[in-house]
């Protein structure tokens, strides 16, 4: 069919030949067939070698088959003839983005955002971008701007009622949100907007109805599963909220990890050898790993894969699995190393098959262990800070994009806590805390201590975490790592959390030793933290 299609359109003259084959060519891709894209994009360059046109949408093709490398060396030799072409602009931003470089992608959607500075596509590709970078206050008014050129465009009121979801204005998102779903009730992303909108409000029946409406709509939709899975497991619906997690490959949340083995389909796997790959954040890695030592009593033989900066933690911890720390963004090649690998399966997906009730999960006193040498280190380190029981603090959470502006206390709200002259403090906040210490200085007269070296090696900070009698935190990685090693851990928590932390209780099923202070009302961390200095 393609080559009596190419034959009819070659029949006239070559320029015109390979146009044709060009609009038939994104006719095919638009249509998903890829194959037959790419072939007229070649043949299309066969009868015009200089055409721009059929290099810049053979990248397009190349980037919807994965292929962002070899599309980006199409989109450079474009570029270098045409440095003024912005759909080329766009297409690399995309490449680089997709490659994990956001850095090197800005550039070129600021570039393509000024050469159409009338363009809402372009300033929400350059908003996107911006948002992943965490640069939040540069994204939003790229977004308005956006708005104000389309004010009916479903993408960039969605776009745009995330970025303030994530800055803890979950109000203004539902506000901006509900008059575009009233115009356009079948938008299922609009939809999913506003359900999550919902969650942070506290209206977790609207936005349960608004998850069920987008699935009924369009029962494939993986944004809509995802988000009524977190709802369901932040209610403790263990079972349903697992199944429904798994709709996150079908969403832009967690694109897959791209290893070549055949999925995991949750039949048994004794005798078997099986890849558990990281996926998500640290302290989901830290969180999910729960559920190795299930896996390793049931396979013949288990291949961890984990962030570097978890390895030597999970080797200590598992010792019967082979352990290997790969940053995400590195190739495949530890696999030579591997040995012989059936089946595979992601580290969120586990749960679904171990943990699907509360009582599936193990009562334990620590699955992660910390190298005894470096408890007793921090230890004496410890006992020389003077006398008073040692505590941990952090106080900041997450990036921006992960509502840090919810889960975080400004520093001299610690000052009541900080005022305990019989306890020690000790800094356990990962990044630059410099500012933060001399606020707190100022306010309450002293800081905690500050190791540097600590809170970014998970090794070290696990073994100080033991050796601490308390830490008390923020909702962050902090909390799953002391949960992990079995340390006392206070975590406060506020009112609309992460579905980690579920709605309710003072308890976490992965963590035992985790107790829970919640705040009564949004952004209210004076009474928790009166609470928490009078259980520490």
């Amino acid at each position: 069919m393609l080559r009596d299609l190419i034959t009819r359109l070659t029949g006239r003259g070559s320029s015109s030949a390979a146009d044709r084959l060009i609009e038939a060519a994104r006719a095919a891709r638009e249509r998903g067939e890829l194959d037959a894209a790419s072939q007229a994009l070649l043949k299309a360059l066969e009868l015009d070698p200089e055409s721009l046109a059929a290099r810049n949408e053979l990248a397009v093709v190349l980037l919807a088959l994965g292929r962002s490398d070899q599309a980006l060396q199409l989109l450079r030799w474009v570029l270098k003839r045409a440095p003024d072409l912005a759909p080329a602009h766009t297409n690399c931003g995309i490449a680089w983005q997709n490659m994990g470089r956001p850095d090197e992608a800005l550039a070129h959607f600021r570039r393509a955002a000024a050469l159409e500075p009338d363009s809402a596509s372009a300033r929400n590709n350059l908003a996107l971008c911006l948002r992943r970078l965490d640069r939040h206050d540069e994204a939003e008014p790229e977004l308005r701007r956006a708005l104000e050129l389309s004010p009916g465009d479903v993408w960039t009121a969605t776009n745009l009622a995330t970025l303030l979801r994530e800055l803890g204005r979950p109000l203004e998102a539902r506000t901006l949100l509900e008059p575009h779903l009233a115009r356009h009730p079948d938008a299922v992303d609009l939809r999913c907007a506003l359900a999550a909108a919902l969650q942070d409000l506290g209206d977790l029946d609207g936005a349960r109805a608004h998850y069920d409406a987008a699935l009924a709509s369009q029962p494939d939709f993986g944004a809509a599963r995802l988000g009524r899975g977190m709802l369901r497991l932040s209610c403790a619906e263990f079972g349903a909220g697992w199944d429904d997690y798994e709709g996150r490959y079908d969403s832009d949340e967690t694109p897959r990890r791209g290893y070549p083995f055949p999925e995991w389909d949750g039949g048994g796997l004794a005798g078997r050898s099986v890849l558990v790959y990281a996926e998500q954040g640290l302290g989901d890695e830290i969180m999910f790993a729960n559920c190795l030592p299930d896996v390793i009593a049931e396979a013949g033989r288990v291949t961890i894969e984990c962030d570097p900066r978890l390895a030597s933690l999970f080797a200590r911890s598992f010792p019967r699995a082979a352990v290997f720390g790969v940053p995400r963004t590195e190739a495949h090649a530890w696999l030579d190393h591997a040995g012989t690998i059936e089946v595979q399966v992601a580290a969120g997906s586990l749960p679904r098959r171990y943990r699907r009730a509360a009582q599936d999960f193990p009562r334990h006193s620590g699955y992660l262990h910390p190298d005894a040498e470096r408890v007793r280190h921090y230890r004496e380190r410890l006992a020389a800070l003077g006398p008073g029981r040692k505590v941990g603090l952090a106080w900041r959470g997450g990036l921006v994009r992960t509502r840090r502006a919810v889960r975080s206390v400004e520093p001299e709200q610690l000052a009541p806590l900080l005022a305990r002259t019989d306890l020690q403090f000790v800094s356990l906040q990962h990044g630059e805390v410099d500012q933060d210490l001399a606020r707190m200085r100022s306010a309450a007269g002293r800081a905690p201590v500050h190791w540097p070296e600590v809170p970014a090696n998970p090794d070290d900070a696990a073994a100080l975490m033991v050796a601490l009698d308390a830490t008390i935190t923020i909702c962050s990685s902090v909390v799953h790592l002391g949960g992990a090693v079995g340390a006392r851990v206070l975590a406060m928590v506020p009112a609309t959390p992460e579905w980690r932390y579920l709605r309710s209780g003072d308890r976490l099923p992965w963590y035992p030793s985790v107790e829970l202070v919640r705040q009564s009302r949004l952004g209210d961390w004076v009474t928790v933290i009166e609470r928490v200095a009078q259980r520490v």
